[in-house]
């Protein structure tokens, strides 16, 4: 359990950290040829070097159903009921709510806590997975910072949707999305009427392979 439970807690980092260095390579340094006051005949290189600054704030989702009831069955000393009973697209509990809320108040109020160097950063985009409990989370982010906010469905949690004993399940539809999260943007080439997921669980090895190619359109 506690492999596995690494092993997601590590999904969304390794992907971004992938995404991001194949998106936004490292600038090569250009050089050019001046020539410099008081040495008309010498050429100096001077090399000059723009670094683009991204700066990505990682936000886990506030509690869902599932944490509480793996929390509750752990206490209980029934954890063997975790893979029957839990949610396989689980929402948020009214404290995950009250968690997001507090959330999104907080970096609206506090812009130090992302523009902490001074740059004058702002928060002009917020990507969130097509899972109930990620996209529930962004919903008071997306209210109370007005920032343009959209579905990515590859950047979902290891595993996918799916249950011991519900068949293929395929996760919310475009439009599910659209009523329930109104101005989110969803993209009909990855979210259909169908839903998002391809159903089944993601293996590890499925999960290396969607992190080695998913990109930043």
């Amino acid at each position: 359990m506690l492999t596995r439970t690494l092993r997601r807690l590590a999904t969304c980092p390794r992907m971004f950290t992938r995404c991001l260095s194949s998106t936004f390579p490292a600038p090569q340094t250009p050089c050019h040829l001046e020539e410099r006051e008081g040495t008309s005949k010498e050429i100096t290189k001077e090399y000059t070097s723009v670094q683009p600054l991204l700066r990505v704030l990682l936000i886990r989702h506030a509690e869902s159903v599932n944490n509480r009831l793996y929390k509750e069955l752990c206490d209980s000393g029934r954890a063997r009921l975790w893979d029957e009973w839990r949610h396989a697209d689980p929402p948020l509990t009214e404290e995950g709510w009250q968690q997001a809320e507090q959330l999104a108040t907080r970096l609206e109020r506090n812009l130090e806590l992302y523009d902490f160097d001074g740059r004058g950063m702002s928060i002009s985009k917020i990507y969130t997975s097509a899972m109930h409990r990620a996209m529930q989370t962004a919903l008071p982010l997306h209210r109370y910072l007005k920032t343009p906010t959209e579905i990515w469905p590859s950047i979902h949690e290891t595993g996918g949707i799916f249950h011991v004993k519900q068949g293929i399940l395929r996760g919310h539809t475009f439009n599910q999305i659209g009523v329930e999260f109104a101005g989110f943007h969803v993209p009909r080439e990855t979210v259909g009427e169908r839903g998002w997921w391809r159903g089944g669980s993601e293996t590890y090895a499925q999960m290396v392979e969607r992190a080695d190619t998913t990109k930043l359109s």
